[in-house]
């Protein structure tokens, strides 16, 4: 019996500072390294409180030394009281006390843990980029020329990356939507890089129209149906919450809410409807809320009162997501595991989160087994790698050798966790 193809449909990748440098101009260089020291300081900042201590040392202790003090408060303070120049030298020394794994960066060694975990292919998301793609601008201001550069940077380091194990890693490529006739060059460009992966749509529109604004998004709508470039949300962003005791809390507890938002937009803008061949993928947000949001929908567009809104849709709100809409089911827990069926076997394409703590590397086979232990071998099959091939784009053929040599096989997935 064949090995389990697995395709993580969410990872992350991202270079160390000086590592953008080849891919910036010049004249962003000053302006990037002091962006780099301000977002360095306010995450040492709030590091500490971000993670509990000992789950930390405990992940600290299960993936190796690399990187082994990021999570390390004491680390992460010493860090913030840096000089400018010590600070710089912890941001792009690889062996500092605050350096990131070397596989966020490092292709061979990236493919080694990837392999190790069992995954052929991955889906690649943004960790960060100059300028910071959108992630903590409210904090430290950023031109449109910069965040432009940036972006650029980042989608042109990761075309590069990716091309050293050509095939396995689907990267997604990162645009703002401040001028969208530039955004629709970015995603042509980027489609020609072989960022396969898709496009990331910012989660903030910042001064602009939100996405149901029709008139403002419809080049961008219609370049990606035509380059069948997936259109993904994934959480991260969120308004500021301040310095107060309670923000990190806010933050985790609506984190998913901003990611989620998109899909009302675009349904109710008329994307599905007049671009019924574009995909919209939700990855890091739960799986549950799509079933609330759906019932509620279902609730208000049965009502004879808002009939009037519906007027120029030929399908309902489930319809449309259906047809058109993906979840990127990071780390999928047991508990969501049991909608599968309401929400549609075919709609759901499991990621690791690779190399983030909170998802299931480097112990992504105890994690499946607690969630797929008792679930049919072509739900398995589907939800692991299968739909992501069909969704993205991946050459069966090297994901099927890749998985003969490292994959699982079903029988290890299909067993109970005491």
């Amino acid at each position: 019996m064949s090995k389990v193809v697995m395709i993580s449909a969410d990872c992350h990748a991202g270079a160390l500072p000086d590592g953008y440098k080849p891919y910036l101009p010049k004249e962003f260089h000053a302006a990037a390294d002091i962006w780099w020291l301000q977002y360095a300081r306010e995450m040492m900042k709030r590091m500490g409180t971000f993670f509990d201590q000992e789950a930390a040392q405990e992940f600290n202790s299960r993936s190796g030394d690399q990187g082994a003090g990021r999570m390390d408060p004491t680390a992460a303070s010493k860090a913030a009281q840096a000089t400018d120049a010590e600070l710089w030298d912890y941001l792009c020394d690889p062996d500092s006390m605050i350096a990131p794994r070397r596989g966020e960066y490092e292709p061979d060694v990236r493919l080694r843990e990837l392999e190790d975990d069992g995954i052929s292919g991955e889906v690649i998301f943004p960790q960060m980029a100059p300028f910071g793609a959108g992630l903590m601008q409210y904090r430290h201001d950023v031109t449109p020329q910069q965040s432009l550069a940036g972006n650029r940077a980042y989608n042109y380091w990761l075309a590069d990356m990716c091309s050293k194990n050509l095939g396995r890693h689907a990267g997604v490529a990162i645009i703002n939507v401040d001028d969208i006739a530039i955004s629709v060059e970015e995603v042509r460009e980027a489609h020609k890089l072989g960022l396969f992966g898709g496009v990331l749509l910012p989660t903030s529109t910042g001064p602009n129209p939100f996405y149901h604004d029709y008139k403002r998004y419809a080049p961008l709508w219609t370049v990606c149906e035509e380059l069948n470039m997936p259109i993904h949300t994934h959480s991260g962003w969120s308004p500021d919450y301040g310095d107060v005791a309670s923000a990190t809390t806010m933050y985790i507890s609506e984190v998913d809410m901003w990611a989620q938002r998109p899909f009302t937009a675009l349904l109710w803008s008329g994307v599905f409807e007049k671009h019924p061949n574009i995909k919209l993928i939700f990855t890091e947000t739960g799986c549950g809320w799509i079933l609330e949001t759906l019932r509620v929908l279902k609730f208000k567009v049965d009502n004879p009162i808002f009939a009037h809104f519906t007027k120029d849709l030929s399908l309902t709100p489930q319809e449309y997501f259906q047809r058109n809409c993906f979840i990127g089911a990071s780390f999928l827990a047991p508990h969501e595991i049991g909608s599968r069926y309401n929400i549609g076997i075919d709609k759901l394409m499991w990621g690791s989160d690779y190399p983030h703590m909170e998802g299931t590397w480097p112990n992504t086979m105890h994690k499946l087994r607690e969630t797929f232990h008792d679930v049919e071998e072509e739900e398995i099959r589907s939800i692991l790698g299968g739909k992501a091939i069909d969704v993205f784009g991946f050459d069966p053929a090297l994901m099927r050798g890749a998985a003969d040599r490292i994959g699982p096989d079903i029988s290890d997935i299909q067993q109970a966790v005491d």
